[in-house]
């Protein structure tokens, strides 16, 4: 009786040093395999499900073009791709406010929308730059402190330590405002 075992999945490690080659057939993979996470994350920081979907695109798009240069963490290329994905998402988020118009009864007033997508930014800036990833990914991707410690190489109670203090903090920076 012949048996034929499963091939073993690939690792993003395997697929980058593929792609690094030039093959775009496992860079289609590496697109299968994190384009669901990455629309969810974009979609959930923008809000808009076609902006959310050009941003994926872009993502992507760089992603591919800087594949020499990319960081692999603890066999995942994931990580790196929601950076870039970030990156995108705040260029998006600040053409939004640029393009975004609200009458105004006073002139010389600056809009409520942007007073406070100012405070939120302000206050994000006073987290480190982890504690503002797990956010993103707690908050943001609506992650388990789990699935969040697995990306980050942590454990799932510092993970909820940290959230926690950093909920604190915006709490606390928000409401002195």
């Amino acid at each position: 009786m012949i048996t034929i075992s499963p091939a073993t999945p690939k690792t993003d490690l395997d697929f980058l040093e593929s792609c690094q080659r030039g093959d775009v057939r496992a860079f289609t993979h590496l697109y299968e395999r994190h384009a669901s996470v990455v629309m969810r994350y974009a979609w959930s920081r923008l809000g808009d499900r076609s902006q959310a979907e050009e941003i994926l695109q872009e993502t992507f798009l760089t992603a591919w073009s800087k594949i020499g240069s990319s960081r692999i963490v603890d066999q995942s290329l994931l990580p790196w791709i929601l950076a870039i994905c970030g990156n995108h998402v705040r260029n998006q988020a600040r053409r939004n406010a640029k393009s975004l118009t609200v009458p105004l009864t006073d002139q010389d007033a600056p809009s409520r929308a942007t007073v406070g997508f100012s405070a939120i930014e302000d206050a994000l800036e006073q987290l480190s730059p982890l504690d503002r990833q797990i956010c993103e990914l707690c908050l943001g991707e609506g992650l388990t402190y789990q699935e969040a410690a697995d990306q980050i190489q942590a454990t799932p109670a510092s993970i909820r330590n940290r959230l926690h203090r950093a909920r604190a903090i915006l709490r606390a920076a928000l409401t002195n405002d």
